[in-house]
């Protein structure tokens, strides 16, 4: 019966997940093994991020959206979505939204729901937006729809936020 260890490497930088089998020993002490996977916590810690990917989570926290929120995780989503493919703007409820809802395994109401959350408590806190976005010309009450906020956020990034 194999047991897994983690066994140190290269003075401590990578660990190797080890199967070693203690019943098969030809000489005591010395046990077969084989090396099941590696981990390196440096590279783990510093593992490269995208460029759109930091911009569109550094606009967000500047705007103030609630990082803890389901919400801000589906804004990041459909931001990235909208930087690849403008054109996923125009119909937000028959193409964005399901694409986030594919990726995230969840529907598109609760997309729509948790982003329109996202959008509402990051208004109740008078955050950054209106000073990160400006005022927005379409919105009926004291914050945009959906639509009106994921268009004027990916406009800023689509122009070098």
């Amino acid at each position: 019966m194999e047991a897994l260890e983690w066994v140190m490497q290269n003075g401590g930088d990578t660990l190797l997940l080890v199967a070693v089998d203690r019943h098969a020993a030809d000489t005591p002490g010395t046990y077969p093994c084989r090396v099941v996977g590696t981990f390196s916590p440096v590279e783990q810690r510093f593992a490269p991020v995208s460029d759109d990917a930091a911009r569109v989570s550094r606009l967000l926290a500047e705007i103030g959206v609630p990082g803890n929120l389901l919400g801000c995780a589906y804004l990041r989503t459909a931001l990235a979505l909208l930087l690849e493919n403008p054109a996923l703007g125009r119909t937000i409820s028959r193409t964005l939204y399901p694409r986030i809802a594919e990726k995230h395994q969840t529907t598109p109401a609760c997309v729509e729901r948790a982003i329109r959350h996202a959008i509402a408590q990051t208004f109740a806190r008078e955050n950054g937006y209106r000073t990160a976005l400006g005022r927005l010309a379409s919105s009926v009450g004291d914050r945009p729809t959906n639509a009106e906020f994921l268009a004027q956020t990916a406009e800023r990034l689509r122009l070098g936020a």
